[in-house]
């Protein structure tokens, strides 16, 4: 293996971009350091990054999504998402929010009631106020977490 070392990398035009298809750490495959806004820190690439997102509507219909292998609408306002690549373990972080347009009810997503959270998908519920399930326009879920 050869070792390429430099201080400034520039392209032919002098541009400071880089193509590649793929990165991975030096000294450890699963980790690659990288400066922070400030510029004193230091952030982990892999551990700041989303590992699963998506937007669905009512229908469960997919919008965009990254690393989902599709939605098991089991009631309403209550679903499962499967994964496509399963996470390392089951407490991984979820976050997501909900509307249908209207302004004057709160909704909220709720994640992990009775075991649904599991390495290969999680359950997803979605209520108007404290306890009133139901289908919205709009849902979009995030999934922050270590893939297995």
């Amino acid at each position: 293996m050869s070792t390429i070392k430099v201080d400034t990398y520039l392209t032919r035009g002098g541009a400071s971009e880089i193509a590649i298809d793929k990165l991975k750490g030096a000294s450890s495959a699963s980790s690659i350091s990288v400066v922070a806004e400030g510029g004193t820190n230091t952030t982990n690439l892999q551990q700041g990054l989303a590992k699963c997102w998506y937007s669905y509507n009512a229908s469960q219909a997919i919008g965009d999504s990254l690393n989902i292998s599709g939605i098991t609408d089991t009631g309403t306002g209550i679903s499962t998402t499967t994964f496509t690549t399963v996470m390392s373990n089951a407490t991984y972080s979820s976050s997501g929010m909900c509307g249908s347009g209207q302004t004057t009810n709160p909704s909220a997503v709720n994640f992990h009631a009775s075991g649904m959270q599991v390495t290969g998908s999680i359950g997803v519920v979605t209520a108007e106020g404290s306890d009133s399930k139901r289908d919205y326009t709009l849902t979009t879920i995030s999934i922050h977490g270590d893939l297995a």
